[in-house]
């Protein structure tokens, strides 16, 4: 019996890997079906549409290349770097002594490792948007699927301070973390930014509209229309994608090959049994 249910388990593993693997197909033909568009040209498709059926109608999926653009840029918390988006994170590692029984049922002391993210921030600048030779235009970027780069990181180890406590200001929050307790020790903690600087090159998919009263570029409606805001390029991300797909095929033929055998054998062992 144990066979027949590995051998569903891997059937299905196979199958989800194949479902993945088609919608990572899609999302690349999609992809280089679109050709780019300058500003100067969205900006006059939208035009054209207001005149002809006012204000709120105009929707079109576009690809932008250029670079981020904001007017007033955000310096980031760890890198102090100047940027549109920026996500920094500290994470405190430490070890507890816990009590556990051991594998003859014996209570024993053991310190184990853990992590908590203390602090978590994220910014936009206001009306960040992309910037070609041709002109600008805003992006709305809320549920776009972010590629940025690492602006920070670095690990100090142990406790900052003498009391075992870090003040931290982040996000404009002040606070401490950090405990002395017999039980308790800290490792250290982890600092990490990442964001997208002010003028890094950036690739744009999304839907150009004006559903806001002005145009700018944001999730479409349609779920199956892909929204990316990228500082990688558009033959980087298909790259990617094509990558995923070889292993994600060869994921599916290997699960449902040791499906088989699992089977097979399944039924020997049922044949054996009768």
């Amino acid at each position: 019996m144990g066979y027949l249910i590995g051998a569903a388990i891997l059937g299905i593993a196979g199958l989800i890997m194949w479902i993945m693997k088609g919608k990572k197909e899609g999302k690349s033909a999609t992809l280089q079906s679109i050709e780019t568009s300058d500003v100067k040209d969205v900006n006059e498709l939208w035009e054209s549409m207001r005149n002809s059926m006012g204000d709120g109608s105009f929707t079109h999926i576009v690809e932008l290349k250029g670079v981020a653009h904001a007017d007033s840029p955000l310096t980031s918390e760890l890198a102090k770097t100047e940027c549109v988006y920026y996500s920094s994170k500290i994470t405190h590692k430490y070890e507890k002594l816990e009590r556990k029984k051991n594998s003859e049922g014996k209570m024993e002391e053991k310190w184990v490792k853990h992590e908590d993210i203390v602090s978590e921030n994220k910014q936009w600048a206001n009306n960040f948007g992309v910037k070609d030779s041709t002109g600008f235009i805003q992006v709305d970027p809320t549920k776009a699927e972010l590629h940025e780069e690492q602006l920070y990181s670095t690990f100090e180890k142990g406790d900052p301070s003498e009391n075992n406590a870090l003040n931290v200001k982040i996000g404009g929050v002040s606070f401490g973390i950090g405990k002395k307790d017999k039980g308790y020790k800290t490792i250290g903690y982890k600092y990490e930014e990442h964001g997208i600087k002010l003028g890094s090159d950036l690739y744009v998919v999304g839907d150009a509209n004006d559903r806001d009263g002005k145009v700018e570029v944001s999730k479409p409606k349609d779920k199956k229309q892909p929204f990316i805001v990228s500082i990688k390029s558009k033959d980087q991300i298909v790259g990617s994608l094509g990558s995923a797909i070889t292993g994600l095929k060869w994921g599916s033929f290997i699960s449902w090959g040791l499906a088989g055998a699992a089977l097979i054998a399944g039924i020997l062992n049922l044949l054996k049994v009768f």
